[in-house]
């Protein structure tokens, strides 16, 4: 989906690289995208943007001993599961999208006190904005130095953050929200009464 800004994520990947050679070797970005809507002729244009993003900065940086990008394009759950447990730096940086749930997912079963690196444009960014490397979802530049940050951070640190997202997370559930949207109905309803 272009809204999820994966071309730009490659592409500030092999910024990060370019900036940073001394992590040559030593990071790794693996991708794991779900496939979309393939019927639909922009969608598979797009399909084939990030997979030319990922192959240039593979063309650009890999060594035989390492490969920087690892692409799988396909639903697989359990795959998902396991990157949300070992995840250093999770980037989630879309263009003007929904709630982006990973952003939240992810950091409830990390393992690794793994940093949140979120768009300033999810709809997570206001609940977890706290706890987060915030990013211009437009600017490449910007994600290349918020990535390079996020993998800086020091472990107390990572670990306070990644304390913080859990807390809001358990204490803003669905449960949660469903309440407060009966109570702002009931509110609405009472109002429109009153009138």
């Amino acid at each position: 989906d272009p809204s999820k800004n994966a071309v730009r994520g490659f592409q500030a990947f092999g910024r990060l690289l370019e900036r940073a050679p001394a992590l040559h070797g030593r990071v790794g970005l693996l991708a794991l995208l779900d496939p979309s809507r393939e019927e639909i002729p922009e969608y598979v244009d797009y399909r084939a943007a990030i997979e030319r993003a990922a192959d240039e900065v593979n063309e650009r940086f890999a060594r035989p001993d390492w490969t920087p990008v690892s692409l799988v394009v396909r639903d697989d759950f359990l795959a998902s599961i396991a990157a949300y447990l070992e995840y250093d730096v999770l980037l989630v940086n879309p263009v003007m999208d929904g709630l982006n749930l990973v952003a939240k997912e992810a950091p409830l079963v990390n393992d690794r006190d793994g940093v949140l690196v979120l768009s300033r444009d999810a709809g997570a960014f206001a609940e977890l904005a706290e706890w987060v490397v915030p990013v211009d979802p437009l600017d490449v530049e910007g994600q290349a130095v918020a990535l390079e940050r996020a993998i800086g951070i020091p472990p107390a640190e990572r670990r306070s953050w990644l304390d913080g997202i859990r807390r809001q997370v358990r204490m803003h559930d669905m449960e949660a929200w469903a309440d407060r949207e009966l109570r702002d109905h009931v509110t609405a309803v009472r109002q429109d009464l009153e009138v």
